[in-house]
């Protein structure tokens, strides 16, 4: 499903300077995930699910992916309370949140937040489904959001263009004259005296310029 717009909430009744709100749009969700507390990465290699004992997992519950305006939000939620456990951020322009194991396609490292005392913290955990179409069905709703702010950044810049294209005034000014070179003035001067002469003014073009001629019957 892709998010082609973004959709506004009005408030009627309330001040006209109040700022329309987004509104939060569910792209994705799963009542059943697993979160794993993994050891940091030693080097720049990928991580491996085989490394993190996935039959024991730290906590469970479902997964949302939340687009709101520009922002795509994923929640891992308390499944009978709804309670918020963590999420992460997919932002134009910052890294993705989301990096897939190299040994499975259900398992993931995410990339969470959180704001503390007024700091911006971060720390990575390891995300698992049950299912494979669920794990796929993950990544388009991320690649679909991406994807809406790619083709929203082209219109922006096209309208740019337009309206920058559009300013310009290309009419002549006062005391402006415009001057145009006209290459073979005899030849054209020629053109023109025999065709006035002439019952078939196209044999004239035809002898004048052969190769134009042999052009325009090849066209067909």
């Amino acid at each position: 499903m892709d998010k082609e717009e973004m959709i506004s909430n009005n408030q009627e009744g309330v001040d006209d300077s109040e700022e329309t709100e987004a509104v939060e749009l569910i792209l994705f969700q799963v009542s059943e995930c697993y979160v794993y507390l993994i050891p940091p990465r030693k080097s720049a290699a990928s991580y491996r699910a085989d490394e993190w004992n996935v039959n024991k997992w730290a906590w469970e519950g479902t997964l949302k992916v939340v687009s709101k305006g520009e922002e795509c939000i994923i929640k891992l939620e308390d499944k009978k309370t709804g309670e918020l456990y963590a999420r992460a951020f997919l932002r134009n322009g910052e890294p993705h949140p989301v990096e897939p194991v190299i040994d499975s396609s259900r398992y993931f490292v995410l990339r969470i937040e959180e704001n503390i005392d007024g700091r911006l913290r971060h720390a990575f955990i390891g995300l698992g489904f049950r299912e494979r179409p669920e794990a796929y069905d993950f990544q388009a709703a991320l690649h679909d959001h991406m994807k809406y702010l790619n083709k929203k950044k082209t219109a922006e810049e096209m309208e740019q263009h337009y309206q920058k294209a559009s300013s310009v005034d290309y009419s002549l000014k006062d005391g402006e004259t415009l001057v145009l070179q006209i290459k073979n003035v005899s030849s054209l001067a020629s053109l023109c005296q025999l065709s006035l002469h002439c019952k078939n003014p196209m044999s004239v073009l035809i002898e004048l310029n052969p190769c134009w001629c042999n052009r325009k019957v090849g066209m067909g």
